[in-house]
């Protein structure tokens, strides 16, 4: 995971602000503070190794699954072995990536149709998905029709929805940062 160390305000209006997107608390101790030099994630962060991973709990759903925070750059091999040495998915025959606006939108019953074939194509073919890993918009629906298709299936017939979401585009997620005590996040 990528740290700021150098706290440079932004010029957006809001106060106590990094040019990073976080607040200077939430910056680690010791951060220099300058405002005239420019801000570059390159110069400015360091890589610190992740303290956000381990199993979920997705209480509307009662399913169960594991997340990992990543950084940007990660060797796509790294987490492919990840997946599959560690995490036991099986290997992917098809994968299928499902990618669309977060806008909210009225799910026409055609549409629904089309996802409920493609999630049907993805369990008989023992597909990975990948969506955008929100709960809005085509993402949402996505998770909803690979929900309503799993229900009834064997967990080994059960499809590998994997979500890619950015850091910041998730809520609650200081919960995800794993402390010593905790072994399941609930969200």
């Amino acid at each position: 995971m990528l740290i700021c160390f150098f706290f440079l305000f932004t010029l957006l209006g809001r106060d106590n602000l990094c040019k990073c997107g976080y607040s200077k608390s939430q910056h680690i101790e010791g951060t220099q503070v300058n405002n005239t030099e420019k801000w570059s994630y390159r110069k400015h962060t360091k890589e610190l190794p992740t303290d956000a991973f381990g199993d979920i709990q997705f209480e509307n759903l009662g399913k169960r699954g594991k997340y990992i925070r990543l950084s940007y750059d990660t060797d796509s091999e790294m987490l492919y072995d990840l997946m599959t040495q560690h995490w036991h998915l099986k290997n992917p025959n098809l994968v299928i990536s499902v990618t669309g606006g977060a806008k909210n939108f009225a799910l026409k019953p055609r549409m629904r149709k089309i996802f409920s074939r493609l999630i049907y194509i993805a369990q008989s073919k023992g597909a990975w998905i990948f969506t955008g890993g929100t709960h809005y918009g085509l993402m949402k629906y996505i998770g909803e029709v690979v929900r309503d298709n799993t229900i009834s299936r064997s967990s080994e017939e059960n499809v590998v929805a994997i979500g890619i979401a950015a850091w910041g585009m998730i809520s609650n997620r200081d919960s995800l940062i794993r402390s010593s005590d905790t072994e399941v996040r609930k969200m």
